[in-house]
């Protein structure tokens, strides 16, 4: 996602432009986004650029039950200030301190949102994605898919209560 913005850091402040966001696949470190479709709104500030990302994609996922592949929606939403190193308009370098957390604008005056949309699907991925709501997860102790079916291990006994089971009562309910 890399966008020429010369023209922009050309325009007056307060300049705005909105620039529709489309992309099929788009890979980071662990994590893919898939049919990334939106729109980013670029204001001209007075240091650089404002620009307002509004996403809607695909991220491939683990079942955090199950462990089966899964795709999850991700709604992408930030706002973040781009400051070019070099002036658009007179040419001469922009002296930013190390303080200055924002994201730097080259000399080729390519805006590049990819560290920006990194850190916030890293922000909006679920805790614990499911393959679906009713997912049966594995089985403790074979580690058997439970959405198959049941798997063959004897019923867990629980032995605090084993002192209990030999005891039988001939007592009804409501008796």
């Amino acid at each position: 996602m890399r966008l020429n913005v010369g023209p922009q850091l050309r325009q007056p402040v307060g300049a705005v432009i909105v620039v529709d966001l489309e992309e099929p696949l788009l890979s980071f470190d662990d994590t893919e986004l898939r049919g990334l479709t939106g729109s980013a709104t670029i204001l001209r500030s007075d240091r650089g650029l404002l620009v307002a990302v509004h996403l809607n994609a695909q991220v491939h996922e683990k079942c955090s039950r199950c462990l089966g592949d899964t795709s999850c929606p991700v709604a992408i939403d930030f706002e973040e200030e781009y400051v070019p190193v070099i002036d658009a308009v007179s040419g001469a370098p922009v002296h930013l301190s190390e303080e200055d957390d924002v994201f730097r604008i080259g000399p080729d005056f390519v805006l590049d949102l990819r560290e920006a949309l990194r850190q916030y699907t890293l922000i909006s991925e679920p805790a614990k994605p499911l393959c679906r709501p009713d997912c049966a997860g594995l089985c403790p102790t074979c580690g058997a898919d439970l959405n198959q079916g049941p798997c063959n291990c004897p019923p867990a006994v629980n032995e605090r209560w084993q002192a209990l089971a030999g005891l039988k009562t001939t007592d009804q309910e409501g008796s």
